[in-house]
């Protein structure tokens, strides 16, 4: 009985076997593929995870080491022009514009938004933003915070109200904007309907001078027919005389002839006699015709009157412009309101107290100012110059405008690319006065290129002889001096090197460091008529003066905000009178040295009037109108100083500036820029 049980349970067991083992391999695939599945997820969640913050990146960026970090994060951890990675530790420089010039980590972005359709959001363990609690988080789609699942809600309530009153706000100024857009636009209608009326009153006037001018035609051009045809009628009696005599002077020649071969009168002598009568009375009477009787003799003239311009103008047509008053909300700068004598504190009804002792003049001027700037820093600059000049009396200030005839079209070389006529960011620029051939330095296609002052291409200069020298790695900045000798700055290796004109390198001046006489960041230089060579030093904050042959002299400057101080000098140039203009590019200002480092003057401030500057970067020095040019890089726009520092004006371009870099001044007057933003050359 126990065996046949024991039977009858080993062959249940073998029954349930095959189902048994059909689950352990279910199990186990499922068991796999979940581990699969973790696996991926944790591999993907790493390639989309900042090294700093540990959460999913926002603004990924890309350093020239190719490791990626969320933009605020790399601004957190930047605090110099100089920076290195926190992966692999490798030294990189932060552009002139900011952390935001970093390359954008395409792949990263395109992950994410692919992740964002196909996937469950990433989940991670870190503490809530809201309640700063460690739970299973997940990052919200709109502003990328970490956030529980507890406190979504709350967030997505704040969210919902802060986008209402954004909508609201918006909407708000919407409806005014509307109100007055509908206003101008019945304005302008209005202007169309009156410019239809006048243009109709010009072809009136026109089409009534064009008839008086037709009248006076065929008034004139019947005289002058009259003329013609008593004319052509004297012809026709002159003609007709001239016939009579002539037949007399032939009857006169042949009748002698036949006279002098009679030897006695006959019947055709008798008939001689008589016709030689009636032709003497003829004769008579054509003789009292032609000779007695005067016939005066006339003559056809025409006294042209030359109409000018101005006696057959009908008129001019007057484009009047109406500025609307400033508005009370408008906040006036402190240092415009300073000329003004004007404090910025004061109430609007006194600063409009203030201003009515001002000029209607200064009123106009003003609005136009504060219209202008708002649109200089996207480059769309004004279709004119501006003069600026400041007076103290009676607490007035008086802008003047002034058209001028620098208007020309510009002429655009190059654009984003690789190819010889293309560019990267393209930096500094040089003028080889022997050679006759602008140097541009493509940094980022690390090369060298070279233009006629024509702007045609000419040659390009790579990183590697065709002997296989390495010459340079990413030039920044070049010079030529009065020897034709290339100064070249090496922004990655951080040296100086001096080619001549055959390419052949002859020295480098200095070496990296922070030491004296060292430099640790070189961005720019020049030499003078000495040939001494001067280097904008932006990490170490200083000006570095060196001899022809590299040996270091005097070093001037600093960290800081005061006279003679910098926070990273990016370009310097030399001026008349053995003077050196720096501009001081994280102070916004241009400051002006004698050659031993002593400090003369500054010139501007932050800001976005004429007299100011938003990071400024290439100098140029017109020797013999003695202007300073700048490139206001941040306002997108070239301020022009003049010798006094006290005039400004700006550099007009019909397509505007974005980014200008470095600037450089032809004989011939034109202007060469360069546009490390917009990958190309401007030519005006």
């Amino acid at each position: 009985m126990k065996s046949l049980t024991t039977l009858n349970q080993h062959q249940k067991q073998s029954c349930e076997s095959p189902r048994s083992l059909m689950s352990d391999v279910i199990d186990s695939s499922s068991s796999t593929s979940t581990i699969e599945s973790s696996r991926s997820s944790k591999s993907i969640l790493q390639l989309i995870t900042c090294p700093i913050c540990l959460e999913i990146f926002r603004e990924p960026l890309q350093l020239p080491c190719q490791h990626t970090f969320c933009k605020l994060c790399l601004e957190r951890i930047t605090e110099d022009r100089w920076g290195r990675c926190p992966v692999c530790r490798g030294c990189y420089r932060v552009p002139f514009a900011g952390v935001g010039s970093f390359e954008v980590n395409r792949t990263i972005v395109n992950l994410l938004e692919s992740l964002s359709h196909t996937e469950p959001k990433p989940m991670l363990k870190a503490k809530c933003a809201l309640c700063k609690l460690e739970d299973t988080i997940t990052v919200c789609e709109h502003c990328r915070e970490a956030i529980c699942c507890k406190c979504r809600r709350q967030h997505y309530d704040e969210f919902s109200r802060y986008i209402s009153s954004k909508l609201n706000e918006t909407q708000q100024e919407t409806e005014k904007l509307i109100a007055k857009e509908v206003e101008n636009i019945k304005n302008h209608e209005e202007n169309v309907c009156r410019s239809d009326d006048i243009a109709n009153v010009i072809r009136n006037k026109v089409a009534d001078l064009i008839e008086k001018i037709k009248q006076e035609e065929t008034k004139l051009l019947h005289n002058v027919q009259e003329f013609s045809k008593a004319e052509q009628k004297l012809i026709d009696e002159k003609n007709a005389c001239l016939q009579d005599l002539s037949i007399i002077n032939k009857f006169c020649l042949e009748s002698q002839g036949i006279l002098h071969s009679k030897e006695e009168t006959d019947q055709e002598a008798i008939e001689i006699r008589q016709k030689c009568e009636e032709y003497v009375l003829s004769v008579n009477d054509l003789q009292s015709r032609i000779l007695i009787v005067k016939t005066p003799i006339r003559r056809i003239s025409f006294f042209n009157r030359d109409i000018s311009s101005d006696s057959i103008s009908l008129g001019f047509v007057e484009i009047g412009m109406v500025l609307e008053p400033i508005e009370s909300t408008v906040q006036l700068s402190s240092i415009f309101l300073s000329s003004l004598k004007i404090e910025p504190s004061s109430t609007t009804s006194s600063t409009d107290a203030d201003l009515q002792h001002c000029s209607k003049q200064l009123i106009r001027c003003l609005s136009a100012t504060l219209q202008q700037q708002s649109d200089y820093p996207n480059g769309s600059s004004p279709s004119y110059r501006s003069n600026i000049s400041t007076s103290d009396n009676n607490g007035c200030c008086r802008q003047q405008l002034q058209s001028q005839n620098h208007k020309r079209t510009p002429r655009i070389i190059g654009k984003r690319g690789t190819r010889d006529t293309e560019f990267m960011h393209p930096s500094s620029l040089a003028y080889s006065k022997r050679d006759q051939l602008i140097y541009v330095c493509d940094t980022y296609n690390n090369r060298l290129v070279t233009y006629s002052i024509d702007g045609i291409f000419q040659q390009v200069y790579t990183a590697i002889s065709e002997t296989g020298e390495i010459r340079f790695h990413h030039p920044y900045a070049i010079h030529i001096d009065s020897d034709n000798r290339l100064y070249l700055i090496d922004q990655s290796e951080r040296r100086i090197k001096v080619f001549n004109r055959d390419f052949k390198l002859i020295r480098v001046i200095g070496q990296y460091g922070r030491d004296v006489g060292q430099y640790s960041a070189p961005c720019d230089l020049c030499t003078n008529e000495q040939n001494y060579i001067f280097v904008c030093d932006a990490g170490g904050h200083r000006i570095l003066k060196y001899s022809e042959q590299g040996q270091f002299l005097l070093a001037w400057g600093g960290l800081g905000t005061d006279n003679g101080q910098f926070k990273c000098p990016a370009c310097v140039c030399i001026l008349n009178g053995d003077r050196l203009a720096v501009s001081d590019w994280g102070n916004d200002r241009v400051q002006v040295f004698n050659c031993e480092g002593d400090h003369l003057l500054s010139i501007g401030q932050r800001g976005k009037l004429l007299a100011e500057f938003f990071r400024p970067l290439g100098l140029a020095y017109d020797e013999t109108t003695e202007r300073l040019f700048v490139c206001d890089e941040g306002n997108n726009r070239v301020t022009i100083f003049n010798s006094d520092f006290t005039t400004t004006e700006l550099v007009h371009s019909k397509i505007g500036f974005h980014g200008p870099y470095d600037i450089l001044l032809l004989k011939d007057g034109r202007i060469i820029i360069s546009e490390h933003r917009a990958h190309r050359l401007q030519i005006i």
